[in-house]
């Protein structure tokens, strides 16, 4: 059952400060916020095929980004999987999220996650956030919490962070907005998970992948969505590879999720 949002209010400054464990998934035995320990979190269930395909498309010493990081469920399972050689990014622009994933490093002792409070997008600058009915469906353009907004090409560039070799993106409909700040600088054996929200992001993603010669393959639940006549069910994910790599590629990773 899931409270009011004014019971919530009150009660989540308490129940955020008391952590409970995660008892099944890939980030099973990590410690988690009580307050944030619904629709599947605490169970290990949130986002599981998602979970699998990710830890499928990571190797050790690899670096990784997490772009829509919010708590850092999937950044958890990340720095595991990247080992102490390796490093991950979690991109989270909102205050209380952001202070929501430092509690989750600091319960779970890891220190090869580097928190980044700000939003990729497609332009450097500053922009609105918030919005939705909960903190997962925060987004730019909405809310009036302002944060910074940076292009992953404009990071890379100026030598602050290291391209990655696995990008997830889940920005709640601006991930196409993520691509066209970073498609430049990515190396060309880069993996990556992209959550679609529509139609008209499933095409605009697409299309910028195609015009950079990335291959891709599209999940089961993302092919549902696009031979359904009706309104776009879920955020299914589609799974892309750089141009040094081949569609076949692409089908062998996903076919070991």
């Amino acid at each position: 059952m899931r409270f009011p949002r004014f019971i919530r209010r009150l009660a989540d400054p308490v129940t955020e400060r008391l952590p409970v464990p995660v008892v099944g998934g890939l980030n099973r035995g990590r410690l988690w916020s009580l307050a944030s320990s619904g629709s599947g979190y605490a169970t290990g269930r949130r986002a599981a095929p998602q979970m699998r395909m990710l830890r499928s498309l990571i190797r050790p010493g690899d670096v990784f980004w997490d772009v829509g990081a919010h708590h850092g469920y999937v950044s958890l399972m990340a720095a595991a999987a990247v080992g102490s050689g390796g490093r991950v990014h979690a991109f989270e622009p909102g205050a209380r999220n952001a202070r929501m994933l430092e509690r989750h490093l600091r319960w779970n002792r890891v220190d090869n996650i580097d928190i980044e409070p700000l939003a990729l997008g497609a332009f450097d600058g500053e922009a609105s956030f918030g919005g939705g009915d909960t903190s997962k469906m925060h987004a730019l353009g909405r809310g009036d919490e302002r944060v910074r907004v940076r292009t992953a090409r404009s990071l890379v560039r100026a030598g602050s962070h290291t391209a990655p070799d696995v990008l997830k993106i889940d920005v709640e409909g601006a991930e196409a907005d993520v691509l066209e700040g970073a498609l430049e600088v990515l190396p060309g054996d880069v993996r990556m998970v992209v959550a679609i929200h529509s139609a008209a992001a499933d095409r605009a993603c697409v299309s910028l992948l195609e015009a950079h010669g990335f291959g891709f393959v599209a999940t089961s639940e993302l092919e549902r969505n696009r031979q359904a006549s009706g309104p776009w069910s879920g955020d299914p994910d589609l799974l892309a590879v750089g141009p040094d790599m081949t569609a076949a590629d692409a089908a062998e990773l996903l076919h070991r999720t």
